[in-house]
C-alpha cells in the first residue's frame, strides 16, 4: 500500500483536495472552528499545493529554451 508521502510525490492535486474535502465535512458535521479559520486553512493548504504543483511542471518555454528553439 502506498504512502500518503508517495501519493503527494505523484498526485499532490488529489492529496490537497481530499484534506480540503475532509476539513470540509468536518466542519460541516461539527467541527467547532469558525469561517474564518476554515478559510485560512483552506488559503493554506492551497497556497501549499500550489507550490507543490508547480514544482512538478515545466513551463513549455523553458523546455524550448532547453533544447535551443527560442533565441533571446
Amino acid at each position: 500500500m502506498k504512502t500518503f508521502k508517495d501519493l503527494w510525490v505523484k498526485e499532490p492535486t488529489m492529496c490537497i483536495a481530499v484534506v480540503q474535502t475532509v476539513i470540509a465535512l468536518a466542519v460541516a458535521f461539527g467541527l467547532s472552528i469558525s469561517a474564518t479559520q476554515t478559510g485560512a486553512i483552506l488559503a493554506v493548504l492551497t497556497a501549499v499545493g500550489g507550490l507543490a504543483i508547480r514544482s512538478q511542471v515545466s513551463s513549455v518555454a523553458a523546455m524550448k529554451q532547453l533544447k535551443g528553439e527560442l533565441s533571446e
